[in-house]
Parts: C-alpha cells; sequence; structure tokens
C-alpha cells in the first residue's frame, strides 16, 4: 500500500490482499472497515468474498473463478 495519509484502496484492492494474506471473516472485515468498506448479505460479489473466507478457499484463480461464474468483477492476478 501507498505512504500516502489519503490513499483509499478500492474495495476490491482491499479484498484482494484479505484474500491473499489469508485472512478469518473476523480479521477480512477489520482490514475492509479500516479503507471504508463493508462486506454485505446484498452484494452477490460479497456474498462470494464471504463464502470463500468461510470455506477456506485462498487461492486466488479458485476465487475468481467463482466470481467469473456469476457474472461478477475479478479479483485481477
Amino acid at each position: 500500500m501507498k505512504n500516502t495519509k489519503d490513499y483509499r484502496p478500492k474495495k476490491k484492492t482491499a479484498v484482494a490482499l484479505a484474500i491473499g494474506m489469508k485472512l478469518n471473516l473476523k480479521d477480512t472485515n477489520t482490514l475492509l472497515e479500516r479503507a471504508g468498506y463493508v462486506l454485505t448479505s446484498a452484494s452477490r460479489f460479497d456474498l462470494i468474498i464471504r463464502y470463500c473466507i468461510e470455506h477456506g478457499i485462498y487461492n486466488i484463480f479458485d476465487v475468481n473463478e467463482l466470481l467469473f461464474a456469476h457474472d461478477q468483477e475479478t479479483l485481477g492476478c
């Protein structure tokens, strides 16, 4: 992350970081909150990310495959 006080990553970037660090759901939520975001049950993207974390799916290709299968923006790699 940039060393700039006002830097705010995109939600997708914060989620990718959480997946890359293999954070549990609690720590992911903490990371996202600090970046100004939350995982909601109203977003298909968020539900897929939550599912992956709860089921220990941290391989970025597997996460992206699930996102793509549900017509969601992938995290990139």
